[in-house]
């Protein structure tokens, strides 16, 4: 590097890599007259990089730089293992008052350049019209649009576009719609024209450049069809579909949305859970939105609606998506309403437990006995005994695996009987042990294994079906203990959720996997289920 930095022959050492800008030597700086050392940014990545990348390619380049022509010649060198360019100047021809340099740098503008006199006929034309009309700058010189566009085309250029230049001494920029015969296509130009003045100061004709936008057209017209296309299915759905930022803030709602909520979508847009749904409700929203920007991995879950008179219920999904950068800056929630299924599923329910009293209530006498042994006296569930023992022996079944394990807790329990008596924390854990009951399956293992600890264990559950039961009786107990007890603080449990595998092959393993979750759900706030790791 430093050989280069001392020759008299001007030089620059460029990276072969990405063709930045490594070392310039002193001559190369007078050559090119430059008052300060380093190159203006834009001149290098606009003018001088494209110039180098095709002397690579092709030898050697001609560059224009600040009025004067250059010979760009490029070796490949290599340096402490590194490869670079060393890059050739010499000067062809000062140019900065040389017409032939403006007409070549019209011509490489990448645009449509052209000058039309009073009676529209074209006086110049820079080389990418000649080749639009493919004909020489002669052949169109003298002629108007008219003779290129059709009689159609070339009155309405005329008429809506060159008349306010040339007659009234406007400047303008407008979209143009031409068709080309010779080509046989319509397309889209946005063009600039600006007036010229003859020595009187009256418009004498036009300057103007016309820049190619029929692919940016397409491209629009194409992204409004399928935007079109794709709004109209979203909005036919038969879910509640919407999009929401980091910020919890809708984005997008289809119609079903706008129904539910009845309200517009521009009510909507722009506004979070909290400011649509009030504190309590928005609360239990956001916590699921944020957990999807916080794991960046889809969420499945039961959310409910709350009206004066009712509750809704809704399984969501919502999928997380990440921008061009690969942040994650939104996500999309899919709803579907399973209100119907679940008072299908609360009756079936019901009746599945008056025909379990009805059979309990004929073996009653045979049972008490054993009922005694195996179930706590409080709540009517399996005791620690009972649960103990029959773990082992559903563990040790290949037929119910997967399985996994609740842990539930009640949340603040202590204060609930400092405060309201043990005969109200004894009702509180009754009503709990009814919700679990309820909504476990008559496979399912309920227990009560110490003063407000319960267990659960699902047979034939994967882990993540084993959550959303969590989180359903989660849901169902904070919800209706509400309307149970309502002179009461709100009520609430954390869980534990733990899968038996090879990792805990024993219940004791199991147990503490389900233990260490439900206390980093305490942790983390109560209220809420955690998986095992």
């Amino acid at each position: 590097m430093f050989v280069f930095e001392q020759l008299k022959q001007a030089y620059l050492i460029v990276s072969a890599k990405d063709f930045s800008l490594i070392s310039i030597n002193d001559s190369a700086r007078k050559l090119l007259h430059l008052k300060h050392e380093a190159i203006n940014s834009s001149q290098w990545s606009d003018v001088i990089q494209p110039a180098i990348e095709s002397a690579r390619s092709s030898d050697k380049q001609t560059l224009l730089f600040n009025g004067f022509s250059y010979c760009l010649s490029c070796s490949e060198i290599e340096y402490q293992q590194q490869k670079f360019l060393a890059v050739h100047l010499e000067l062809i021809k000062e140019s900065l008052n040389n017409s032939d340099y403006f007409l070549n740098l019209l011509d490489t503008l990448g645009t449509y350049v052209y000058c039309k006199d009073k009676n529209y006929n074209y006086t110049y034309v820079n080389q990418l019209v000649c080749e639009l009309f493919n004909k020489s700058a002669s052949e169109i010189i003298g002629k108007n649009d008219y003779d290129f566009f059709g009689k159609e085309s070339g009155k309405k250029l005329q008429q809506e576009h060159d008349r306010l230049v040339i007659e009234e001494g406007k400047e303008t920029k407008q979209e143009e719609y031409n068709y080309l015969p010779h080509l046989g296509e319509h397309r889209h130009y946005l063009s600039t024209k600006k007036p010229l003045f003859n020595e009187h100061g009256q418009p004498d004709g036009l300057f103007g450049i016309s820049m190619d936008i029929s692919e940016q057209k397409r491209l629009q017209k194409e992204n409004f069809d399928n935007e079109q296309k794709l709004s109209t299915i979203l909005d036919n759905a038969g879910a509640y579909i919407f999009i929401k930022d980091n910020k919890c803030r809708f984005v997008y709602i289809n119609k079903r949305t706008e129904d539910l909520f009845q309200l517009k979508s521009s009510e909507i847009i722009g506004k979070n859970n909290y400011e649509l749904l009030g504190d309590k409700q928005g609360e239990e929203f956001t916590r699921t939105d944020q957990q999807v920007f916080t794991t960046g991995k889809k969420l499945t879950c039961i959310e409910t609606f709350n009206l004066p008179n009712s509750t809704l219920y809704y399984w969501t999904v919502k999928i997380p998506l990440f921008n061009e950068d690969g942040e994650l800056d939104r996500y999309i929630g899919i709803s579907t309403d399973i209100t119907e299924q679940k008072e299908l599923e609360n009756n079936l329910v019901i009746a599945n437990t008056d025909l379990s009293k009805k059979v309990a209530e004929i073996t009653a006498l045979k049972d008490e006995l054993q009922k005694q042994a195996s179930y706590d006296i409080l709540t009517n569930l399996h005791n620690r005994r009972y649960f103990e023992q029959s773990i082992q022996l559903i563990l040790s079944q290949r037929d119910v695996k997967p399985l996994v394990l609740l842990m539930l807790d009640v949340d603040n329990f202590k204060n609930i009987n400092d405060q309201f008596g043990h005969s109200v924390g004894d009702e509180v854990l009754v009503f709990l042990a009814e919700t679990m009951a309820r909504e476990c399956r008559v496979g399912d293992l309920v227990c009560r294994y110490g003063g407000e600890e319960f267990l659960i264990a699902l047979p034939k559950t994967n882990i993540e079906n084993g959550f959303i039961k969590s989180e359903w009786i989660r849901q169902q107990f904070n919800v209706e203990s509400a309307i149970k007890f309502p002179s009461l603080p709100a009520l609430s449990v954390s869980i534990g959720v733990a899968e038996f595998n090879e990792k805990n092959e024993s219940f004791k393993q199991l147990y503490q996997q389900a233990d260490r979750a439900m206390y980093q759900a305490k942790n983390q706030g109560r209220n809420s289920s955690v998986i095992a790791k």
